[in-house]
């Protein structure tokens, strides 16, 4: 899936899906106009997760 494209039709970034050898799917961000990167959806869903988690903790320790 193409997510942005450049003026002169240049894919920006893409999501690949693939298996590993344990068969687990994995969800990859891959772009770069400069050097090549990619970063695993599913580790940034599960950081993302536990920051909300410990704001959370911190704002009841707050209130309470």
């Amino acid at each position: 899936m193409i997510v942005q494209r450049a003026h002169k039709g240049v894919r920006v970034m893409r999501i690949q899906t693939f298996r590993d050898d344990r068969r687990s799917r994995h969800f990859d961000l891959i772009g770069g106009k400069g050097p090549p990167w990619s970063i695993d959806l599913v580790t940034v869903a599960a950081a993302g997760i536990l920051a909300v988690g410990f704001a959370c903790a911190l704002v009841a320790l707050w209130v309470g």
